[in-house]
């Protein structure tokens, strides 16, 4: 079994890169992420969504979960928790932010619910330009360099016990709070050790020139 899954979902992707991205992998298209797929080449093993957003036939030879238009999980939500009960050892999503800004929060609260609810899964999103993890009660290392800005934001209230390790202003046994943006705009040309004891930590790589 393919221990690896890529979610693709319908935000901004580069498609050049997500044939790549997914070789070897398990693919959940989110319902109008097919359309990148579709363009990509790539037949995913899976499609999710109510495909309010894929006008295009779907097809008959492709696993496919179709969920009501009213429900309280977003589409990618719903593939998230699929691709944790199919047990893989790492997601990625891809797509998962772009025009809409409500649907790019909802995509950070989604890495937020996977931390919290299954942490022995690697998550992350690759976005155009920038990478997205998030860490809960734990620690994660990052291959940083002096191309991309290293930002690590409270995602939940205050974050205790945070140390960044590694780049080029370092914290330790620091509190970070949700209110104020101490953790933004950091650089490192090595890898970086970011870890928290209570609390949960969005970080993001972001390449220095978008």
């Amino acid at each position: 079994m393919k221990n690896s899954c890529v979610i693709v979902a319908g935000g901004d992707c580069d498609v050049s890169s997500l044939a790549n991205e997914c070789i070897d992998k398990y693919v959940i298209a989110a319902d109008s992420g097919f359309y990148h797929c579709q363009n990509a080449s790539i037949i995913p093993d899976l499609l999710i969504g109510d495909f309010d957003s894929f006008c295009g036939h779907l097809p008959l030879n492709i696993e496919t979960i179709k969920l009501p238009v009213q429900k309280d999980d977003t589409d990618l939500m719903f593939a998230v928790r699929c691709a944790c009960e199919r047990n893989f050892d790492e997601i990625l999503i891809v797509g998962g932010y772009g025009s809409r800004p409500d649907q790019n929060v909802a995509m950070f609260q989604t890495l937020s619910w996977l931390s919290h609810n299954a942490p022995q899964i690697s998550c992350s999103a690759k976005c155009i330009g920038f990478e997205v993890f998030v860490i809960t009660n734990g620690s994660r290392t990052f291959k940083s360099s002096k191309d991309r800005y290293l930002s690590v934001f409270s995602f939940d209230g205050n974050a205790e016990g945070v140390n960044i390790k590694g780049a080029e202003y370092e914290l330790s046994n620091a509190t970070v709070s949700s209110s104020y943006p101490i953790g933004v705009s950091n650089v490192a040309d090595n890898d970086t050790i970011v870890s928290v004891e209570a609390g949960t930590l969005l970080v993001m790589l972001v390449d220095k020139n978008i």
